[in-house]
């Protein structure tokens, strides 16, 4: 073959070295696009599962009996633990031959004398740490077991001081912007002002047969479905988190939402869910199962809901000022 064969050779071997690399990058362009779709699906219907589902995560239980039932710290007791150390090696130093290293016995001895004479300051100073411990432990005692005595006798005041000192309300960014509560001397009613509609996406995602993302307006029927699910497991959240706060065998919730008033022409803070929560019935509940809006019919509840048109304002079952 002569050059020029060499040449042609070299440029043809280039040109089909580029198609395959052209190849390559369509493909890789592809099963990225595929993943990305499948990434783009899974994270839109991750986010719709967090929505209605924000009742799963309820928080830790607290055991007002146990805690009412502890016994008092253990009053620390003055030892002399240093002083008695230090007298006894004091006492049963015994000069060895190659304590000449060190100083000399008389030097050990003397060492072994003015750790003596410090012990009882370090004991004192143990003692004083463990007794400024026992103070605090004390107090913390006698405040936690009073409160869960008052709390165990039905004393509101008490448990209006447990809602103000939790702030697990107000972790959960999904529950709304704020919980606010109604206390009397015969029930309680939480208040979360929930999210608007815009909380919702209006797009829904799928995945084509051809691994592409399809993004559709989501109809309003199924936007307001879940818009009323997620109302519902904000419900189920408060009263949840409630039960397990404080010893009350119901609990009242009513949601808020920012609507249009429509006889205004102003948008306002409005009731769209009140509902009478029954411990006893709630603790029945499979929370990870259930369908939030279908689960209110296991209380007594006012809510106004239409598919087509979404929340109305409802009566709350107990005032909310």
């Amino acid at each position: 073959m002569g050059w020029k064969g060499t040449v042609r050779s070299l440029a043809a071997a280039a040109r089909a070295a580029e198609r395959d690399a052209q190849r390559r990058r369509k493909i890789a362009m592809k099963e990225q696009m595929i993943t990305d779709a499948a990434d783009a699906v899974a994270d839109w219907e991750n986010y719709i599962d967090d929505l209605i589902s924000v009742h799963v995560d309820l928080a830790d239980k607290i055991d007002w009996s146990e805690i009412s039932d502890r016994p008092s710290p253990p009053k620390p007791l003055f030892l002399k633990f240093h002083q008695d150390a230090a007298q006894r090696e004091l006492e049963n130093f015994k000069p060895r031959f190659f304590d000449f290293l060190s100083g000399g016995s008389a030097k050990k001895i003397s060492k072994l004398k003015k750790t003596l004479e410090e012990a009882p300051t370090i004991d004192k100073e143990k003692f004083d740490a463990e007794s400024k411990a026992y103070q605090i432990a004390l107090e913390e005692w006698e405040t936690d077991t009073d409160l869960a005595k008052r709390l165990l006798a039905g004393d509101m005041k008490a448990m209006s001081e447990v809602i103000e000192e939790m702030q697990s309300f107000e972790e959960q960014a999904l529950i709304g912007s704020s919980v606010s509560f109604a206390i009397n001397e015969e029930w309680i009613h939480a208040k979360p002002e929930v999210h608007s509609e815009e909380i919702i996406p209006n797009m829904r995602r799928k995945q084509l047969a051809s691994g592409k993302l399809s993004e559709t307006n989501m109809p309003i029927g199924q936007f307001n479905e879940l818009y009323q699910d997620y109302v519902c497991s904000v419900a189920l959240k408060v009263a949840g988190d409630l039960f397990h706060i404080i010893p009350l065998d119901e609990v009242f919730v009513t949601c808020m939402a920012t609507m249009l008033n429509t006889n205004t022409g102003h948008q306002e803070l409005t009731p769209i869910l009140s509902v009478q929560f029954v411990r006893e019935t709630f603790r029945a509940l499979n929370l990870a199962n259930i369908d939030p809006s279908d689960s209110m019919r296991n209380f007594n509840h006012n809510m106004s809901f239409k598919k087509t048109k979404g929340f109305a304002s409802v009566e709350p079952l107990k005032p909310i000022s």
